[in-house]
């Protein structure tokens, strides 16, 4: 009898170690949703909530306060010009943009190259450029309240989420 009694306890044991994982697991969290433009070679995570517009030149995501938005925009590549580098695009970005403080530049490949930056008006902004040979992302992250905010954080993720396709 005494190998069913412990047969039994640890049948019992590992019983509530499962419902106790099984609690977690189901937690409700809503996913994101991914978009892809219609010729295929853009997508990017939608969260629950937010606002996505897509207008000829460019993608718009808007959190619900609207205290972080997302804008992806798309140019065509010239083939004069030679092959394109992310990182002079983010150069000559970061040249022109108001910027207040010091900036931080991610070390960057001839396909992607992001920095970061605060405006004079106290927005935080995430700038990234993506580059196949043939098309040019340039994606911005703007938020207007605290960086450590639930919108600011889903911001940010928003914009690590886009792809885009290798040359075809």
């Amino acid at each position: 009898m005494a190998p069913v009694r412990k047969f039994r306890k640890t049948l019992a044991k590992s019983s509530t170690q499962i419902s106790s994982q099984k609690r977690r697991s189901t937690r409700k969290r809503s996913k994101p949703g991914v978009y892809t433009v219609p010729r295929g070679h853009v997508s990017i995570a939608v969260p629950p909530f937010w606002t996505l517009r897509q207008t000829n030149d460019d993608l718009e995501l808007e959190a619900p306060s609207k205290a972080a938005s997302v804008i992806v925009t798309a140019f065509k590549h010239d083939r004069a010009a030679g092959p394109p580098d992310a990182r002079d695009f983010l150069a000559s970005f970061l040249e022109t943009a108001p910027r207040n403080g010091r900036t931080r530049v991610a070390k960057g490949t001839r396909q992607k190259a992001t920095a970061s930056y605060r405006d004079p008006d106290g927005d935080s902004w995430q700038v990234m450029f993506l580059n196949n040979g043939k098309t040019l992302l340039m994606a911005t992250c703007n938020i207007t309240g605290q960086l450590t905010g639930r919108e600011a954080r889903t911001g940010v993720e928003v914009l690590e989420s886009l792809k885009l396709k290798a040359r075809e």
